[in-house]
C-alpha cells in the first residue's frame, strides 16, 4: 500500500507527498467551474468534477497523473497536452507522531513557471494499491472511510476552492489503473506495481499571468477499527504549497 499524500511507506509531497494535470486546451471545452469562496467573493476556477475538462474526466486525469508519479514522475514528460502534471513537493516532518491524536505534519514548498494559458492537474490525496513479490495483493479500503478520514482546504491566491463541503464531488472511487503500473524497480517494502487507486483532486483552469499561490492544508486521520488495512489508526496532516508564476514568453526581436 502507498499512499502519495497518505503512506507512511513513501511520503510523497502534496500537501506532504513527495508530493498534489493537463490536457490540450485547444479545441476543448470547459464544461464549468465549481468555487467554494468565503465571503461569496468570485474565486478561482476549477473544472466541475462530473466534466469532460481538456480532453478527459477528473477519473481519467488522475489515472493519468498516478501513472506518470509512479513511472518516475520525470519532467519532461508532466505535460499531457497543453495540461500539466504538477509534482509534488518533499515534505519536511515538522511535527506529530502519526497517530490519529498526535498527528504526524508535513511541510512542503515548490515554485513552478507555467506558460500563459496552461491548465493543470493537482491531486489532494491518495491511496495505491499495489502487488508484491511473494506476498498477497493488497486490498483497497471502502471508499467511504478514505474519504471520511480526509479533510482538506485547498486555496487558491486565498480563495477556498475545496473543502469538506464539496469534497465528495472530486473524490475518485477505488479505480483499477488498465494496464497496472509496473514500477521501474521494487520499492523499498518489496512492491512491484500499483495495481488500482482511489484519490481526490482537482483539475485548474489557466490561470492568470502573474505570481500565484495554492495552498492545501489536509488532514488524513484513521480511527483504531476504521478499517483492517490501518488496524491501530493513523494520523498525518499535509501543509502544502505551490508559488507559480504564469510568465509570457520572451518575444524574439529582429534587427
Amino acid at each position: 500500500m502507498k499512499s502519495p499524500n497518505t503512506t507512511p511507506h513513501n511520503w510523497l509531497a502534496w500537501a506532504g507527498l513527495h508530493s498534489v494535470a493537463l490536457a490540450s486546451a485547444l479545441g476543448l471545452s470547459v464544461l464549468g467551474t465549481a468555487n467554494v469562496t468565503a465571503g461569496g467573493d468570485p474565486g478561482p476556477g476549477i473544472a466541475l468534477a462530473n466534466s469532460h475538462a481538456y480532453g478527459q474526466t477528473l477519473t481519467g486525469w488522475l489515472e493519468t497523473y498516478w501513472r506518470w508519479y509512479y513511472t518516475g514522475a520525470d519532467p519532461a514528460h508532466s505535460t499531457v497536452g497543453h495540461v500539466q502534471l504538477i509534482p509534488l513537493p518533499s515534505g519536511t516532518q515538522v511535527g506529530g507522531s502519526w497517530t490519529p491524536a498526535d498527528p504526524a505534519v508535513l511541510q512542503g514548498q515548490l515554485e513552478i513557471t507555467l506558460s500563459p494559458g496552461t491548465p493543470f492537474v493537482l491531486p489532494l490525496f491518495a491511496w495505491v494499491w499495489e502487488r508484491y513479490n511473494g506476498a498477497p495483493d493488497d486490498v483497497p479500503m471502502a471508499d467511504a472511510v478514505a474519504l471520511r478520514a480526509a479533510h482538506p482546504v485547498l486555496t487558491i491566491d486565498g480563495k477556498k476552492v475545496l473543502t469538506d463541503r464539496n469534497k465528495a464531488a472530486f473524490y475518485v472511487p477505488n479505480t483499477v489503473f488498465d494496464p497496472i503500473v509496473i514500477y521501474p524497480q521494487p520499492t523499498s517494502y518489496g512492491s512491484i506495481a500499483g495495481l488500482s487507486f482511489q484519490s481526490l483532486g482537482v483539475v485548474g483552469e489557466p490561470l492568470s499571468v502573474g505570481r500565484h499561490v495554492i495552498h492545501l492544508y489536509e488532514s488524513l486521520v484513521f480511527q483504531p477499527g476504521d478499517t483492517p488495512v490501518l488496524p491501530d489508526g493513523y494520523g498525518i496532516i499535509f501543509d502544502n504549497t505551490w508559488v507559480i508564476t504564469v510568465a509570457e514568453p520572451p518575444h524574439n526581436h529582429k534587427k
